[in-house]
């Protein structure tokens, strides 16, 4: 019996520990997440602006209509621009640390003007900018449609969470031992 109970205590410690130290590694990994997948369409010339002062506007897509030329800003200066083909992505690190990733679905080009589709989106915090503000939305500046209503309300901080769980399953590890000593 007494062989079961120390079972049954390292059974919780191993579930506190993978709950503890594994769901804070993708949080610091990447930051607290800001934009969580989200998607949403610009035309030649309108800006998105996101969270702690970033931009990302589409400069235009060439004749054939197979890429697109993305610039990101960050208070108005130039960070970063590539030219994208459909599935490809823009990636925007900071001292190694990712803070963009943005996938090209799809890009237009016709005779109503050209249009590129942007998902999934992710934003993860700059840990050297101040803290978004709870009130800061981000959104596309000149439209707003169904696919970018949830942008930047989605807010994924897990670490937090894993604290909790994680002292709780300490608590009832340890009331258990304790029960079980008796």
């Amino acid at each position: 019996m007494i062989h079961n109970k120390n079972k049954l205590f390292y059974f919780f410690i191993f579930i506190f520990s993978c709950t503890y130290f594994l769901t804070p590694v993708g949080a610091v990994e990447h930051g607290d997440v800001l934009v969580n997948g989200t998607g949403t369409y610009l035309k030649t010339g309108e800006r998105w602006t996101f969270y702690q002062g970033y931009v990302i506007v589409l400069k235009g897509v060439n004749q054939e209509g197979d890429q697109a030329w993305l610039e990101l800003l960050l208070e108005d200066d130039s960070v970063k621009d590539m030219i994208l083909s459909e599935g490809e992505r823009f990636i925007y690190s900071y001292n190694s640390e990712e803070i963009f990733n943005i996938t090209v679905d799809t890009i237009y080009s016709g005779s109503m003007g050209e249009l590129i589709a942007l998902k999934p989106v992710y934003q993860y915090s700059n840990p050297d900018l101040p803290n978004p503000t709870p009130t800061e939305n981000a959104v596309p500046n000149e439209t707003l449609n169904e696919s970018t209503s949830e942008t930047g309300t989605e807010v994924e901080n897990t670490a937090g969470f894993a604290v909790v769980l994680g002292f709780f399953s300490i608590c009832a590890a340890a009331l258990m031992k304790m029960k079980h000593k008796r």
